[in-house]
Formats: C-alpha cells, structure tokens, sequence
C-alpha cells in the first residue's frame, strides 16, 4: 500500500493561517514562530489526518506545533499527542471528536474556504 499525497487547496491554506494564529506557538513546546504574522515557523497539525474530511477543518482537531514536535507526535509519540487532546478537550471531547472524524463528509472545498475565512475574522 503506497503513500497517497493529499492535495492542499485554498481552504487548507486559509485554515492552517487560522490555527496558526490562533496558537502564535507550538502547543508542545511553547516556541514562537516567526515572521510577518509570526507563524511563519509553525505547522497545523492535525490529530485526526488530514483524509478524514469531517475533521480536516474542524478547529478541535488541528494545533499549532513547530516542525520537530509535529514529527514527534505524528510519529513515534503518538500517545503524548493523545494525553494533550485529552486535557484539552476531556475525555468526553476527545470522543466526540473521534465520532466526529468518522462520519461521513461530502467534500465542499468553497464552503470550507468560506468558514476558513470567517475563522481568520474572528481573530482580528
């Protein structure tokens, strides 16, 4: 079974901005990103991957990390990543969430970009 690349559209982009700037750091190990918006060093990491459509956008599921602690929780640390989506979102959250990234979701790219956006407002 070989590796499928997963397409980042506008949406994706507008969305990892939103996260982003949401977090202004790594939600690991606290460092900042830099650059214009100050997020320039930082990555949206998704706890459910990015091919469960329900969840791609949902804002519960993606942090903001830098790159070595997205390798590290995408990879072998998995389990931290978990014990962190347990304290932030409670045992209760955390399996809403994964109800959630199980569900079926018709793929929308421009109501995506829409909410994405939306998103980036309510932070100005």
């Amino acid at each position: 079974m070989g590796w499928k690349t997963i397409k980042i559209d506008a949406a994706d982009r507008a969305f990892s901005e939103f996260v982003r700037r949401r977090d202004k750091m790594c939600r690991r190990c606290f460092s900042y990103g830099y650059g214009p918006k100050g997020i320039t060093g930082l990555q949206a990491s998704h706890y459910w991957s990015r091919r469960h459509e329900n969840t791609r956008f949902d804002p519960e599921n993606v942090d903001a990390l830098c790159a070595a602690c997205h390798f590290i929780w995408g990879g072998d640390r998995r389990e931290d990543y978990t014990a962190f989506k347990k304290a932030q979102l409670g045992e209760k959250g955390l399996k809403l969430l994964m109800v959630r990234c199980n569900q079926y979701c018709k793929k929308d790219r421009k109501l995506a970009l829409m909410q994405a956006k939306l998103l980036l407002k309510t932070l100005d």
